[in-house]
């Protein structure tokens, strides 16, 4: 029998190494032989802190070489561990049957693999995050794949846990297969196949629970984003995209708000892998196109009014989600419910409150490309871009074009707002006639040139950042040789030339002050 005292004070000792040598790890097993350290800690005399001791020191000493060759003759003991009332021995006990998966027979594999599924519900987190990580492990070997989504393996027990009335155990479950799916092309397709799917499709449109479809959105959003390659991503979002748009018809005011925002994420995601596969816009806009108008329902100008002020921040958000990808931009410029007017309507013209205006400003300043790479969307799309953004301003209290309103927000002494200005002002200078129509109001030009306009850090340098796209607009514009088109605004550009490049000369701060190279920008002419 074990010495109870000597067994936490040699656990403690192993438990503060490093790593035990080989030597050390046998020792420490001939003289505390498992069975006698499980019927220990399953008497309960240990402390709890005792008890975490001998856990810690039993991972330890199966982590040495000597301890990896003994885990296929300790699986008995770590299946019976996971029956133990310590959490913590429980813990090991699935650390263990994971590592030992990969080194015992194919019988032996289902039988640990079914272990886990069921410690998946234990009522203690970290026992059940335990199983899920060895489960996760031994689903991307493909014989373990296969057993886990096998209802003649370990997978009739999966979907028995996916169905249980815990939710909390069921998310765990969900966020397994979803895991799973991630790993290959075929894997998702199997996964599919198997139905092991359903369960999360089931969550995602349980609207008579919210918090439940809450979670199911959230988790979903992680997980595809998680996938181990966009081809996956891609598949995953496809999958799903269908269900979120019978979600968005029936979500509340509770649910609509995320709901919105995962199915923008998604879209965006499968634009983006669709346009790298294919290299074609038009194709890879179709995903976006489900949840387009949807939002537009909530963001209409000209239809219902009883939408939440939290509702259209949220349908603006998932605007700008969806218009960080050119094809996602160019789905959105180019939709026939033209919700870019709303877009702009909100953003330039008159919105329902302060917070809807930012929202506006920067959903649609990320549109037109703000941070993007390519900024320049197709033709189409440019000619949408610029009426709907006229046609925003012609909406607004300040007269005058779109100039007019950026100078008035620039004015104010709100940062936030300040900034939103600039980066719009900044996706915009990048056109022909967005540079045009700023170099031609005066005080706007002056307030881009001149760097005593902003004192804070941040407001400095978006100023700057604003002031190169103009530079680089200015210098596309003169250089181009095909002198036919854009003529207004090479006339315009010509003449703000000089004030340009006095003001990027003098830095982000003034006075030469933290002068940055000019940036290299994509610019969207007229001839795009």
């Amino acid at each position: 029998m074990v010495s109870t005292p000597s067994l936490p004070s040699a656990a403690h000792e192993i438990a503060d190494s490093v790593l035990p040598t080989d030597e050390e790890a046998e020792q420490f097993l001939h003289k505390f032989p498992l069975v006698h350290i499980l019927e220990t800690l399953q008497r309960g005399t240990l402390s709890s802190q005792a008890t975490e001791f001998v856990c810690a020191a039993l991972k330890k000493v199966f982590s040495t070489s000597f301890g990896v060759q003994q885990l296929p003759a300790a699986t008995p003991y770590a299946l019976e561990a996971l029956g133990a009332p310590s959490h913590a021995l429980r813990r090991l006990g699935c650390q263990q049957l994971g590592a030992a998966l990969p080194a015992v027979s194919a019988d032996q594999q289902q039988r640990i693999a079914g272990a886990l599924v069921e410690a998946l519900t234990d009522k203690d987190t970290g026992v059940g995050c335990e199983a899920a990580a060895a489960l996760q492990q031994y689903g991307s070997t493909q014989q373990g794949f296969q057993d886990l989504i096998s209802p003649q393996g370990a997978g009739q027990q999966l979907s028995a846990v996916l169905a249980c009335s815990n939710p909390v155990v069921r998310m765990r479950a969900i966020a397994l297969v979803i895991g799973l799916g991630g790993q290959s092309e075929n894997s998702v397709k199997a996964l599919q196949q198997s139905g092991l799917l359903q369960p999360l499709v089931k969550e995602l449109t349980n609207v008579q629970d919210p918090l439940t479809c809450l979670s199911a959105l959230s988790l979903l959003k992680e997980q595809v984003e998680q996938a181990s390659s966009s081809r996956l991503q891609s598949l995953l979002a496809n999958f799903f995209l269908p269900h979120l748009e019978q979600l968005l018809r029936q979500a509340d005011s509770i649910v609509k708000p995320m709901a919105m925002q995962v199915a923008a994420a998604l879209s965006a995601v499968a634009v983006k892998a669709s346009t790298t596969s294919t290299q074609e816009g038009s194709k890879s806009s179709m995903p976006a196109c489900m949840v387009i108008s949807s939002i537009k329902q909530v963001l209409d100008v000209n239809g219902r009014d009883d939408f939440s002020v939290a509702e259209e921040q949220a349908a603006l958000d998932a605007l700008s989600e969806l218009g960080m990808q050119q094809g996602g931009a160019q789905a959105i410029l180019l939709h026939p419910c033209q919700v870019i007017q709303d877009v702009t309507n909100k953003a330039l013209g008159r919105a329902p409150s302060s917070d809807v205006t930012l929202a506006a400003v920067h959903a649609l300043a990320t549109i037109a490309g703000a941070e993007r790479s390519a900024a320049v969307v197709s033709s189409a799309a440019e000619e949408a871009l610029k009426a709907a953004v006229y046609d925003g301003a012609a909406c607004s209290s300040h007269q005058g074009g779109p100039a007019h309103v950026l100078l008035a927000y620039l004015e104010q002494p709100f940062t936030d707002l300040r900034i939103a200005a600039y980066r719009l002002a900044t996706a915009l200078g990048l056109r022909a006639w967005g540079a045009g129509e700023m170099c031609l109001h005066p005080g706007l030009l002056h307030h881009l040139c001149n760097p005593k306009t902003e004192t804070s850090r941040q407001g400095c340098q978006f100023r700057y950042a604003c002031l190169q796209a103009l530079a680089a607009t200015t210098r596309s514009v003169l250089s181009a040789s095909d002198t036919a088109s854009d003529v207004t605004a090479r006339e315009i550009l010509t003449a703000s030339a000089p004030t340009i490049q006095l003001g990027v000369s003098q830095g982000v701060y003034g006075s030469g002050q933290g002068r940055a190279a000019i940036m290299e920008h994509q610019v969207a002419t007229m001839q795009s």
